[in-house]
């Protein structure tokens, strides 16, 4: 007797050729997965700031399939509140309710609430009373309105107590009881979530103490696409002098530690240091980090080289990583997962890397990767010194960097999430927090 298909619909931030990001990828290789698998009947909805993209969005409809796809559509929101998370459209609700009514999934995976919106979640539970909600958590925006980062900017350092009376400090325009409110907002929404997906034990153990329940939690890292060719061998240069940082041109990301670090490291060299920056979005990044980066390169060192080489994308980063000797990840914020991780391990790239989050569990000192304290600007320097020219530490790290858990495994695991929650409850064992 043939099973019936599952119906899955995948519920995304943007969509990867609106708009590039770690957490749109994670969401439309899911999607990919379920559409290639035959006991899925896979949708993809991503949300999307109207007013920015309104080449996607059509009049008289808040929904509308994306060009030359199949089953994937464009969700457009023009009213967002980015303090609650509503989109305030009375229309667009209307219009959300029928499209699920039309496609009566049995699961929906949400991966953001940004330009979905909280009330998307009680509209699911409304609509389809039975549907399994599973949510993937990709940062900390929940419980921190600071762009979702844990990270006090007035101080420069980790936030290690989300409360709201700590976080007026980041927000003084803003009260006690707004903070309050907002997270009772949110955990009033996510009590309404079936199971939480955490791609790392880090932010996983956050939620749980934000308020998530144990039982409701599993980890499962983001999986990794492969696109290194059949044969290939990692190499370095002649002088092993080459740093690459990969990521966005955002305050939190640490291109200043990284600029400050390279000056020292040339300062005490005779071999030239080069650093190659790639990354987008420098437009985000703020007057005052600009000005960080700026100052660290007034009367530098001649021996120190820095090009900004813009944005990249997944399709040629594989290559991209192969032009630098180690890939450094100066992180100042608790980093979630750290795809840049993943996408260095693939071209065998030694990681310098700050111990911020998740990142603390995936480098280990001396065997995958080399760390440092977040924001030490000695520290790194101090690595950085220690790498160039260094062909055995090179060589030690290279060899010993296993590949990632690849997006087969990855699906794999979200299948056997999906399945157990759709077994009847007295057959259904415990869903444990597990990697």
């Amino acid at each position: 007797m043939t099973r019936p298909k599952l119906k899955y619909l995948t519920v995304a931030l943007y969509h990867p050729r609106v708009m590039k990001g770690g957490a749109q990828y994670v969401a439309k290789d899911l999607h990919d997965m379920a559409a290639a698998d035959d006991g899925f009947d896979a949708v993809l909805l991503a949300g999307i700031d109207g007013r920015m993209f309104p080449q996607y969005v059509r009049v008289g409809s808040v929904i509308s399939a994306l060009p030359e796809t199949e089953n994937e559509y464009i969700l457009g929101g023009f009213k967002f509140d980015d303090f609650y998370h509503v989109v305030h459209d009375p229309r667009r609700n209307k219009m959300l309710a029928r499209f699920l009514e039309d496609h009566q999934p049995d699961v929906i995976h949400i991966h953001h609430s940004l330009w979905v919106g909280l009330e998307f979640i009680e509209l699911c539970r409304k609509v389809l009373p039975n549907v399994k909600i599973v949510y993937t958590l990709h940062e900390y925006l929940a419980m921190c309105y600071s762009q979702g980062q844990l990270f006090r900017y007035h101080e420069r350092a980790i936030c290690h107590q989300a409360a709201p009376d700590q976080c007026v400090k980041c927000f003084p325009d803003r009260s006690v009881e707004e903070f309050t409110l907002r997270k009772r907002f949110f955990q009033r929404a996510f009590s309404k979530v079936d199971h939480f997906v955490s791609p790392s034990a880090y932010l996983a153990e956050r939620f749980i103490e934000w308020g998530i329940p144990r039982d409701k939690m599993s980890v499962i890292p983001n999986g990794h696409r492969t696109s290194r060719p059949a044969g290939w061998q990692a190499a370095h240069s002649e002088k092993l002098n080459v740093f690459g940082y990969f990521g966005q041109f955002v305050d939190a990301k640490g291109i200043d530690v990284l600029l400050q670090a390279a000056r020292v490291a040339a300062e005490g060299s005779d071999t030239p240091v080069e650093v190659k920056i790639f990354g987008g979005n420098k437009s985000h990044a703020s007057p005052d980090y600009l000005l960080r980066i700026e100052k660290a390169l007034d009367n530098a060192p001649e021996n120190l080289r820095v090009t900004e080489m813009g944005a990249y994308s997944r399709e040629n980063v594989f290559d991209l990583m192969n032009s630098v000797d180690w890939v450094v990840v100066p992180s100042v914020w608790p980093e979630t997962f750290g795809l840049v991780v993943s996408e260095a391990w693939e071209a065998r790239r030694p990681i310098l890397a700050s111990r911020a989050g998740g990142l603390i569990e995936r480098i280990e000192h001396g065997k995958n990767g080399l760390s440092f304290a977040p924001g030490s600007v000695s520290g790194l320097a101090q690595l950085m010194t220690q790498c160039i020219g260094n062909a055995a530490l090179w060589e030690s790290i290279s060899t010993q960097v296993e590949d990632e858990i690849s997006l087969d495994l990855a699906w794999s695991r979200h299948v056997d999430l999906a399945q157990l929650l759709m077994a009847p409850a007295q057959a259904r064992p415990q869903i444990a927090l597990a990697g």
